[in-house]
């Protein structure tokens, strides 16, 4: 594992994986859980945690085979989180024309395919080709989630709003204007949604980036939080 400083502490006894966005590479996420389980035997603490920052489906090959895993992990308690694309199939599947069109053009295809559907499924099939334990799943999703000094989202936080007051949209969208910022946020923002281009995490002294592109060739990167540092486990 790689280590770095970390730009904050957290409380001894505690630590964190997060993990950012998989889009369906399911063998990668199921490669992290296997490093996640054996750095657990390796060094044992109760206060470990899993945390997914959302994202799980589409354009990658097995959107349903990411849900399963992240359901099935049970090394320590998890945390998920929602992504965009898991807030837009739900906004259509709730009946949001526009949302369906979206999904699609953004992987949904790669998504209907690995629930055994055609690409090409009238949206009004798509309820009863996922699986109901799927789909409970993507509505318990989180939006957010805070451990010590650490404020996990998918896609960040709106400068100079309070985080308890923070939208919706902002949290599971939201780039430039967070992405820019240097601003002090009363947290570290931990998250995901924009691809590093150098497909290595991105460390600031004020957010953590652990999207590293994996469905775009780069690694799948889970960030390990511990103390005063953090590692870096890949696969």
């Amino acid at each position: 594992m790689k280590w770095l400083r970390a730009p904050a502490r957290l409380a001894d006894g505690l630590r964190v994986y997060a993990i950012g966005d998989v889009h369906g590479c399911v063998e990668k996420l199921r490669a992290l859980h296997a490093a996640i389980r054996d750095d657990l035997k390796a060094h044992p603490t109760r206060g470990a945690t899993v945390i997914h920052l959302g994202d799980y489906i589409d354009r990658g090959p097995d959107s349903a085979g990411v849900i399963e895993a992240a359901m099935g992990f049970d090394a320590c308690p998890v945390v998920n989180l929602m992504g965009n694309h898991e807030a837009t199939l739900l906004a259509a599947l709730d009946g949001d024309a526009p949302a369906a069109t979206d999904w699609i053009y953004y992987g949904g295809r790669e998504a209907l395919t690995s629930w055994g559907m055609p690409p090409h499924a009238p949206r009004e099939t798509w309820a009863t080709g996922i699986p109901a334990a799927h789909i409970a799943f993507l509505r318990g999703l989180a939006l957010r989630h805070r451990i010590g000094p650490y404020f996990f989202v998918h896609a960040g936080i709106r400068p100079g709003v309070a985080l308890e007051e923070q939208a919706a949209d902002d949290l599971l969208r939201i780039r430039g204007a967070f992405l820019n910022s240097e601003a002090e946020h009363g947290a570290i923002i931990v998250h995901g949604h924009t691809p590093v281009r150098e497909r290595e995490a991105d460390l600031r002294e004020n957010r953590i980036n652990l999207d590293t592109g994996a469905v775009f060739g780069g690694p799948l990167t889970c960030g390990v939080f511990e103390e005063d540092r953090v590692g870096l486990l890949t696969a």
